[in-house]
């Protein structure tokens, strides 16, 4: 006879273990261990032993390894025997754009289109309120009549830059690839 330890939340076998011998009573079996006729194989790569109603029985075993949600990519921990649950995958969810699709990541181009198109409008809206404080002195200048020849032209290179900024949607393969017009960069003087 072999005797096993069955670790009472996951119902996995440890063993074989040789249990002592107490003269007068022989073998006592603790209350956290079976008695099997033989030893059992090694479990296969990736498997454990278990002892789950009445038998012992082979389970997957991706404990403690990250895992995936299907519905968001997050990120999941798993700490228990036996096959993962529908919602998690062991495949890293390769961006912020792609979705479980036929038990696989795939890209959703619509969604990668409107996230890029969001990314893209901020980063022109941070490069517009740039201009509105480089631009303000110099049109006071052109207003006042004051302006020099290098603040009239600064503030022309602006207004250009502006344009440019406008027409990024225009480009051929927006919002994938964005070719940003350079920021003018002389230095502004009033």
């Amino acid at each position: 006879m072999v005797y096993y330890y069955v670790y009472e939340t996951t119902q996995e076998l440890v063993g074989p273990v040789e249990l002592p011998e107490f003269p007068g009573m022989g073998v006592v079996l603790p209350g956290n261990a079976i008695e099997l006729p033989e030893a059992l194989p090694a479990a296969e790569t990736g498997y454990v032993w278990v002892w789950r109603n009445g038998a012992a029985s082979q389970l997957i075993d991706l404990r403690n390894r990250p895992m995936y949600r299907k519905d968001t990519g997050g990120l999941q921990f798993w700490y228990e025997l036996g096959p993962l649950p529908d919602y998690l995958t062991v495949k890293p969810r390769p961006g912020e754009y792609y979705v479980w699709l036929n038990d696989d990541w795939a890209l959703d181009l619509a969604a990668e289109r409107t996230g890029k198109t969001a990314q893209a409008d901020a980063e022109r809206d941070n490069r517009l309120r740039e201009i509105v404080i480089r631009v303000a002195p110099l049109q006071y200048a052109y207003e006042l009549g004051e302006a020099t020849n290098v603040q009239l032209a600064t503030l022309q290179e602006w207004k250009r830059y502006t344009l440019k900024l406008m027409n990024i949607e225009q480009q051929p393969d927006f919002p994938l690839i964005i070719d940003w017009p350079a920021s003018p960069v002389s230095v502004v003087t009033v």
